[in-house]
């Protein structure tokens, strides 16, 4: 089989720019004419099912894989089919099961050591209103480290939040606006309450920023004329910071709008970042100035410009939320936010890069 030949056409397949070089099975499984496979691609572990020619066919065979290569960590047994493959994910595979209870099931396909923070986080959660409870989880162990290979969650049908901004005008979506705040409360005050919390001196932040900064510029080098001015704001911090675990790449489209409220999915953290920097704690902060982001993006996504939109949606959302302890450390997580966003639109989507330039230029002003 030809594993690399077929995954650099899978969408959970992150690094298609780089050559593949090497290809080793680290742990496989038959599972009927297909084989169920942790892959080392590079340096990277991938979870994959393939064919005979090394083409992943998980979409097809989710109720013959089950739990995979692990352990099921659960008080009730792996959910059972039919599955229907959930539209538009990209880092993982999920599948909703079509019986009376409806369940999601997510298989992690670019593992890392230690227990996805998806897992992590909502387990200690579970009576939080604005999430969706894990069910269940599998967990493998490979070397020293233990690898979450699939979970299980309620399923909760709503619309999603970016798709629902979209379609609204300034006025319908004010109510939203205060709705995603309220559950962006609810869910920081559940984590702060299930893990530990810490304070830590401006000056750790502001470090922490700078050194985002340079990465981001060694990205995409013309971010190198906001350098002075972006440090100057990062240096400006004076006040001590609260931290605790948030969700840590927080924005509409990562939201559910059910009839009555939001919940808050994919809790794994900005995927560039490396498992271990995803889990240390944080302002909440960075997660306000991710919505904050978000709500920008809708109101001048697909040629448009409507900052009164945003201008209203961003002031209903933090009066959801409630009170703000620190505005010029939320504003610097803005404008870090923003200059992440030119640096991934300059390399992505170079048609979008101006919206994140304008916000930068808003930030520095």
């Amino acid at each position: 089989m030809s594993i690399g030949q077929h995954i650099i056409n899978e969408r959970f397949y992150g690094a298609k720019s780089q050559t593949i070089n090497n290809v080793e099975i680290v742990a496989a499984e038959p599972i009927g004419e297909n084989t169920l496979a942790i892959a080392r691609i590079n340096s990277t572990l991938y979870q994959l099912l393939v064919n005979v020619d090394g083409k992943d066919v998980l979409l097809n065979h989710v109720a013959e894989v089950g739990p995979g290569l692990g352990e099921w960590v659960s008080n009730s047994p792996f959910p059972t089919g039919p599955f229907r493959a959930l539209s538009g994910e990209q880092s993982n595979s999920s599948f909703i099961t079509t019986g009376e209870e409806s369940v999601i099931v997510k298989y992690f396909r670019k593992l890392e050591p230690g227990r996805n923070p998806d897992v992590e986080l909502l387990s200690k959660i579970p009576n939080c209103p604005n999430i969706a409870p894990v069910l269940g989880f599998s967990e493998v162990l490979l070397g020293n480290s233990r690898y979450t290979l699939v979970m299980a969650q309620q399923f909760i049908p709503g619309k999603d939040g970016w798709a629902h901004a979209l379609s609204t005008t300034a006025d319908s979506f004010g109510a939203d606006a205060d709705l995603i705040g309220q559950a962006t409360r609810n869910v920081h005050t559940a984590l702060a309450e299930a893990f530990p919390t810490a304070v830590v001196p401006a000056s750790d932040i502001a470090q922490g920023l700078i050194n985002r900064l340079e990465s981001l510029i060694f990205q995409a080098p013309e971010l190198a004329r906001f350098k002075e001015a972006a440090t100057a704001v990062y240096r400006g911090l004076s006040q001590d910071v609260h931290i605790q675990r948030i969700h840590g790449d927080l924005h509409l489209g990562q939201m559910l709008k059910t009839d009555d409220r939001y919940i808050l999915i994919d809790f794994e953290g900005e995927p560039a970042r490396p498992l271990e920097e995803r889990k240390l704690p944080d302002s909440p902060l960075r997660d306000l100035a991710g919505v904050i982001r978000s709500i920008d993006y809708a109101a001048h996504f697909d040629g448009g410009a409507h900052q009164s939109w945003a201008d209203e949606a961003t002031a209903m959302f933090l009066a959801g939320y409630g009170s703000i302890d620190d505005q010029e450390l939320l504003n610097a997580y803005i404008l870090d936010k923003a200059l992440y966003e030119v640096a991934y639109e300059t390399n992505n989507r170079p048609d979008w890069v101006h919206i994140p330039l304008e916000a930068v230029q808003r930030a520095l002003n």
